[in-house]
């Protein structure tokens, strides 16, 4: 038995621990590709489910054409294995996770496809008005090892508009040896999470605390923002189910801010590329971390300081 094997037998895993696989612990996304043309239909599953599967939705030669410019452009910076073909997408000799957002400004085929008609009209249609999208993109170069913990956006970008609808893209085929996204079924009804952990922010430092002037002039997370690091623990104790899916190169899922979501671990020997966009009603302020040329991010100006 391969280890290719192995892992597609054992199903998905995140954080080191295999997802009960039960079918009250583990389902798949359901699709909405059947009513990708009715807006109606598909606002009023955005607000039941908490996100869109929308399988097929992107052109997918469109995305292949994006991978194959991005993995180009890695092996340029020395990100892949050196002589390998970049469209194999192995690791280079220090692998680690990337967050290749400069990388992604660089790519013309990936902003086509991220910006272009096709998903600014399809946002413009679920929003109901022209649409702004961040500046920002996390393109995400994943290495074998953990994918990302269980978390809600908001606690990263609640600056601005409350309606962003974040965009995640799968740069190729993923499935679960890859291993894609998963989304907790029924989040973002959690009014006690959204509460008490969607409301904080990364960027947010006690100014009467102690090492508040460290904390102001910091690059980077102050904390990352997790919920949990164990998804398996956070499932049981909720009660819900994650969901997931094996993605194919041309497929959207969507979701706003307050729906849980994690990254599954990527158990192959190759990389897993995929990006994240945001998009919002364009009538109403964006977080300003994530806009202008020049988006400060998670960086030391966008660090505020709070009365704890």
């Amino acid at each position: 038995m391969t280890g290719t094997e192995t892992a597609a037998r054992r199903g998905p895993v995140a954080q080191g621990r295999p997802l009960d696989p039960r079918p009250e612990a583990l389902a798949r996304l359901r699709s909405s590709a059947e009513v990708a043309g009715d807006v109606g239909v598909l606002r009023d599953r955005l607000r039941e489910d908490g996100y869109l599967y929308l399988p097929g939705f992107l052109d997918p030669d469109a995305v292949l054409r994006a991978r194959h410019d991005v993995l180009h452009r890695m092996a340029e910076h020395g990100l892949l294995a050196p002589g390998s073909d970049p469209g194999d997408a192995l690791p280079g000799p220090r692998p680690r996770r990337a967050l290749l957002s400069d990388l992604a400004k660089e790519s013309g085929p990936l902003t086509s496809v991220l910006y272009g008609p096709r998903l600014l009209g399809f946002y413009a249609a679920l929003f109901g008005e022209p649409v702004r999208h961040y500046d920002f993109t996390w393109l995400r170069a994943y290495p074998p090892g953990p994918g990302t913990s269980p978390h809600m956006d908001s606690v990263f970008m609640n600056r601005g508009s409350a309606r962003v609808l974040s965009a995640w893209v799968p740069l190729g085929d993923i499935d679960t040896e890859l291993g894609g996204l998963a989304i907790l079924e029924g989040s973002h009804r959690l009014r006690e999470v959204i509460r008490d952990y969607a409301s904080k922010d990364v960027d947010a430092y006690c100014e009467n605390g102690a090492g508040a002037a460290a904390a102001a002039g910091r690059e980077g997370l102050l904390w990352n923002g997790a919920y949990s690091d164990d998804p398996v623990a956070l499932r049981e104790a909720l009660g819900l189910r994650w969901l997931t899916a094996d993605f194919a190169a041309g497929d959207l899922v969507t979701f706003p801010l307050h729906t849980m979501h994690t990254g599954l671990d990527n158990m192959s020997g190759r990389i897993r590329l995929s990006t994240d966009s945001r998009y919002q009603p364009g009538s109403e302020p964006a977080d300003p971390r994530w806009v202008g040329p020049n988006p400060s991010a998670h960086g030391a100006r966008s660090k505020v300081g709070v009365i704890c």
